[in-house]
C-alpha cells in the first residue's frame, strides 16, 4: 500500500494536499460549479475542499468558449468570504488569465478574499490561445512565480497532453514556488508524470474520477487526493462523496 493511501486510511480518509489539511480525499472538479447555489451545496458535503469554478478578471461569455463562462472575479470574492468561514475545509480558486499580470492580479485578490489554494487552470482552452504558459520553459516560470506570489499554497491543472518534458514541467513549477499538480487519469497523466519529476511535488488526479476504486487507486499510486468527475457529480449530487467513502473502505477490505 502506498503511503498516500495509507496515510489517508489513517487519517479517516482525509489527506494533506501542498500543507493544507482535507478532510475527505476527494473534491470537485472546477468544472462542476455553475452557480452559487452549487457551491454552497457542497460545503455540507462530504468534500474535501471546494473547488470555485473558473474566474477570470473579466466577465467571460465567448460563445467559442462556453466552458469558461463565468462572472468575473470579483462576483466570486464575498461568495469566497462565505465559503471561506467553514474551516473545516479550504476554498480551491481556479484562475484563467490572458497575460501573467492578469493571473497575478487575480491570485492576489483570491488569496486576499480567504482562498485556502489558488490553482492555475493551465488546461483551458482559451488560456492556452491567449496565456499560451507552455511556449517556453522561461514562460511556465514566469506563469508559475506570478502565482505564488500571492503567498497561498498553488497550484496548476495541466492539460492531458503538456507539451513539454515532466522533468522541465516539475522542475521549473517547483523552482518557482508551485507545490501540486492536478494532472489527467491516466499512464500519461499522473504516473509517468511521477515517474519523471526530478523533485517531489504533491499529485492531485483528475478526470473520469466516478468510483471509490477509482480514488483509492490514485492513492495507491502516490496521488495525495482526486477531483471528482463533473458529470457525474452533477447527475448525483452530493451524496457521492458518501458513496466514494463507502466504496474507498470496501477497497481496502479487498475481498
Amino acid at each position: 500500500m502506498s503511503e498516500s493511501l495509507e496515510t489517508a486510511r489513517a487519517l479517516g480518509f482525509s489527506t494533506v494536499v501542498s500543507g493544507v489539511r482535507m478532510p475527505f480525499a476527494a473534491m470537485n472538479e472546477c468544472a462542476f460549479a455553475q452557480n452559487a447555489d452549487d457551491l454552497r451545496r457542497l460545503r455540507r458535503s462530504r468534500t474535501g475542499a471546494i473547488v470555485l469554478m473558473t474566474a477570470t478578471v473579466h466577465p467571460f461569455v465567448h460563445p467559442g468558449f462556453r466552458e469558461l463562462h463565468n462572472p468575473g472575479f470579483d462576483k466570486l470574492l464575498a461568495l469566497v468570504h462565505e465559503l471561506a468561514k467553514d474551516a473545516e475545509r479550504p476554498v480551491v480558486a481556479s484562475l484563467a488569465a490572458a497575460t501573467v499580470e492578469e493571473l497575478g492580479f487575480l491570485a492576489k485578490g483570491f488569496a486576499d478574499a480567504g482562498a485556502g489554494v489558488l490553482e492555475a487552470n493551465l488546461a483551458d482552452r482559451w488560456t492556452d490561445a491567449t496565456l499560451d504558459p507552455f511556449e517556453s520553459e522561461a514562460k511556465l516560470r514566469d506563469v508559475a512565480r506570478r502565482l505564488a506570489s500571492a503567498g497561498k499554497p498553488s497550484w496548476v491543472r495541466l492539460p492531458e497532453r503538456v507539451p513539454m518534458p515532466y522533468r522541465m514541467l516539475i522542475g521549473a513549477l517547483v523552482e518557482e514556488g508551485v507545490r501540486g499538480v492536478v494532472a489527467h487519469n491516466e499512464f500519461h497523466g499522473y504516473e509517468k508524470l511521477m515517474l519523471e519529476a526530478p523533485v517531489p511535488i504533491d499529485v492531485i488526479v483528475g478526470g473520469g474520477i466516478a468510483s471509490g476504486y477509482d480514488v483509492a487507486r490514485a492513492l495507491h499510486k502516490g496521488a495525495k487526493a482526486v477531483q471528482v468527475a463533473a458529470p457525474v457529480l452533477r447527475v448525483e449530487g452530493m451524496a457521492m462523496f458518501d458513496r466514494l467513502e463507502n466504496e474507498m473502505r470496501k477497497a481496502l477490505e479487498g475481498p
